[in-house]
């Protein structure tokens, strides 16, 4: 810890790489459709018997279904596509909110910004992959779900205003402590 404290402001500067993160939108969402029904066919599927078997093993019905789901999720992963954000310096952001000044009786309500502008510029501002001019970014707006507009703009707005910490594992953490164990 004391040779960190020893860094220079310009060692500690030259060290600073902005927050990320991606969001992973299915650009396919009428498969989600078919997805629901596979698995309430899945369902059912999975609660009668298999024909012919005194055992009761797996339904050949069930097996199909789940063969399709899987196929299904490969299709949609096919059609996902992966945004990246990256933060802005203080400096640069404070002026995007400088430039998207809300209308009176939102400031009158306490906003900050005119959040319909300063969404589409902050959503183009912080896009890495795939980069994306103000018109755009408002074109993507017009064509995504709302929910899926709002994790674009989350995700920008998260890599500016929320703490970057250390994260922690469950999933790697709960595999690597069951790999410790099988190879005792």
């Amino acid at each position: 810890m004391a040779a960190a404290q020893a860094a220079s402001v310009a060692d500690i500067i030259s060290q600073v790489k902005r927050p990320e993160k991606t969001v992973p939108i299915c650009l396919a969402g009428d498969l989600q459709a078919e997805f629901e029904d596979l698995e309430r066919d899945l369902a059912i599927a999975r609660d009668q018997p298999a024909e012919g078997t005194l055992a009761g093993g797996a339904n050949p019905m069930a097996t199909q279904i789940a063969q399709q789901i899987m196929e299904l999720r490969e299709r949609m992963r096919e059609h996902t596509r992966v945004f990246r954000f990256r933060g802005k310096p203080r400096k640069e952001y404070s002026d995007l909110v400088a430039s998207c000044p809300p209308n009176e009786e939102d400031r009158e309500k306490g906003a900050e910004v005119d959040w319909e502008t300063f969404s589409v510029a902050l959503v183009s501002a912080c896009a890495v992959e795939p980069k994306m001019s103000v018109e755009e970014a408002e074109q993507l707006a017009d064509v995504l779900t709302q929910a899926q507009w709002d994790s674009l703009v989350t995700a920008a707005f998260s890599v500016n205003k929320r703490d970057v910490d250390v994260p922690f594992s469950f999933a790697a953490s709960a595999i690597l402590q069951s790999s410790r164990k099988n190879s005792k």
